[in-house]
């Protein structure tokens, strides 16, 4: 292990539109001890190429995987191939704000061992460049079994925004390579918190671009496998089963708010009424959007 490196794992698949910002954003880090592993997915564009336009820096790192073996595969094999005390991941169609590591690194430094992983705020744009969310994401829990139990009522981070001990890694495994609906960061982040606190900085370090090509565009699936993961490990890890009732709620509640956003108006009541339903967690929910509403 290189003490003090951080190693950035970025899977790459028909990135040619997006490589270029991504690892510019990379080399305008202002912590420069890093190590930037590229694994290229079977591309058939030219990713490779504009990737070997970066290779005189001997930080970037070009590797290929024989066929297309999906990101949680191309993920672990970065991961693999590095050699640093701290993991970082950055999808290609994202960037980092220039003093994302060095605040991440600065931050390791200044507390204790029993943190394994630490993240931020994210400003989300669409294809076009316009700004369609700034998202403060919810403070970590101050236990580790209490924030166990917050991230399995939801996902707390957006993966690019998040900086990993390999020690924790080292403990608990890499990403599960048979989750292929875009799920394998949030199970990591549960097996994580099974064993680890987090941080959290209260800052914007990190740009996400949306687009049809993100995993993240089909939310409904998405939504119904976080549900079934977090049922999964309510059960592996002897919690109390409310806690299946109560994840349940939250994420229906949570989708049903985004239909309606999305003037999916008969989805959205129908998800945000079941989640009623389910359990309290949907009138608590109901409650937050109503004071935030009459706040503003």
């Amino acid at each position: 292990m290189n003490k003090g490196l951080v190693s950035i794992s970025t899977p790459v698949y028909n990135g040619q539109d997006f490589l270029d910002r991504s690892i510019k954003s990379v080399l305008a880090q202002t912590y420069e001890n890093w190590e930037l592993f590229l694994i290229d997915d079977g591309s058939s564009d030219n990713s490779v190429q504009i990737i070997e336009n970066y290779l005189e820096d001997n930080r970037i790192k070009l590797l290929r995987n024989e066929s297309n073996s999906g990101i949680p595969t191309t993920r672990n094999k970065g991961i693999e191939n590095s050699t640093g005390e701290f993991i970082a991941l950055l999808d290609q169609d994202d960037e980092w704000l220039p003093h994302k590591l060095e605040k991440q690194v600065s931050r390791f430094l200044e507390i204790d061992d029993s943190f394994g992983l630490i993240y931020s705020n994210v400003e989300v744009r669409t294809d076009q460049g316009i700004l369609s969310d700034q998202k403060k994401e919810i403070e970590p829990e101050a236990s580790i079994q209490s924030n166990l139990e917050l991230m399995l009522s939801r996902n707390l981070i957006t993966s690019p925004t998040a900086m990993v001990k390999r020690k924790a890694l080292e403990e608990v495994g890499l990403f599960d390579e048979s989750i292929r609906w875009g799920g394998d960061d949030y199970d990591l982040w549960i097996r994580i918190a099974h064993k680890y606190m987090f941080d959290y900085i209260d800052e914007v370090l990190c740009i996400r671009h949306e687009h049809q090509q993100n995993y993240s565009a089909d939310k409904k699936r998405m939504m119904l496998k976080t549900i079934d993961l977090g049922e999964k490990y309510v059960k592996q890890f002897g919690l109390e089963p409310s806690l299946s009732r109560k994840l349940k709620s939250n994420h229906y509640y949570r989708y049903g708010i985004e239909s309606l956003k999305k003037l999916r108006v008969l989805s959205g009541l129908s998800y945000v009424i079941k989640s009623l339903f389910i359990s309290k967690q949907g009138f608590i929910e109901l409650g937050k959007t109503l004071r935030n509403r009459f706040r503003n």
